[in-house]
């Protein structure tokens, strides 16, 4: 098995969540990257982070730029719908690491399962 958001996407909104992307590139080089890598582009929300404003203001900037040219750390923030980070993952490696990328799923649905008994 492989990790990968874009195949498993629709499980993430199943779970009555949304995955968003947040990158210092701009929305034409996340574009571009989608389809040089994929063919397509990809199905989540993107937020170009050019300024790195987000970056700064969450702690994932990375203290030396990234070898593949970005300042990002990869992470992962599970934020609940009264804008509450519930869960992170920082640096996340959910991308080589199954059982942190399984984890994310399981989060997610202890998290709906919360929501949806107490009424949210």
């Amino acid at each position: 098995m492989t990790a990968s958001l874009k195949r498993d996407y629709a499980k993430i909104r199943g779970a009555g969540a949304e995955l968003v992307v947040l990158c210092p590139d701009s929305p034409k080089e996340h574009r571009d990257y989608a389809l040089s890598q994929f063919g397509e582009e990809l199905p989540y929300l993107y937020v170009a982070d050019s300024e790195l404003r987000i970056a700064r203001d969450y702690g994932v900037l990375g203290k030396e730029e990234h070898r593949h040219g970005g300042v990002y750390q990869r992470s992962l923030w599970i934020i609940d719908r009264k804008a509450v980070v519930v869960h992170k993952m920082l640096p996340w490696k959910g991308n080589v690491d199954i059982e942190e990328y399984e984890k994310l799923f399981d989060l997610i649905e202890v998290k709906r399962d919360v929501e949806r008994r107490s009424g949210l």
